[in-house]
Parts: structure tokens; C-alpha cells; sequence
């Protein structure tokens, strides 16, 4: 193995070793803001989940809009 080589290699591992550690840091920077996003996202689910189940429950006790 030439010593260029080597220096390459080395210098290419640090690099990539260098940018994978940005990418954490970032990571549990946003960690916060994406955890909140998501409960967001769970708590709209949700809400729309419970909307469906009352309109299928109303139609099948025969109280929905389209048994007037």
C-alpha cells in the first residue's frame, strides 16, 4: 500500500466519521421539535379516528343524515 494511499484513506474515513457526527449533533438538536410534530400528528389522527367511529356508530343506530 503506497503511503498516499493510506493518507487517502485516512483522511476519507475522518471525513465521513466527521459528517456523521454533524448529522447526530443535528439530530438531537431537532429531536424536540420532530417529537412535538409527531404527537401533533398522532393527536389530529386521533381526533379524525374518533369523528369516523361516531358517524359509522350513528349510522348503524339508524340516527345518521341519511335516514331521515
Amino acid at each position: 500500500m503506497k503511503p498516499d494511499h493510506f493518507q487517502e484513506t485516512v483522511a476519507a474515513a475522518s471525513a465521513s466519521t466527521s459528517v456523521v457526527t454533524a448529522v447526530a449533533a443535528k439530530a438531537t438538536e431537532f429531536q424536540p421539535i420532530i417529537s412535538a410534530f409527531s404527537g401533533l400528528i398522532a393527536i389530529i389522527t386521533g381526533m379524525f379516528a374518533i369523528w369516523y367511529y361516531i358517524k359509522k356508530i350513528n349510522n348503524i343506530d339508524g340516527k345518521g343524515s341519511g335516514n331521515k
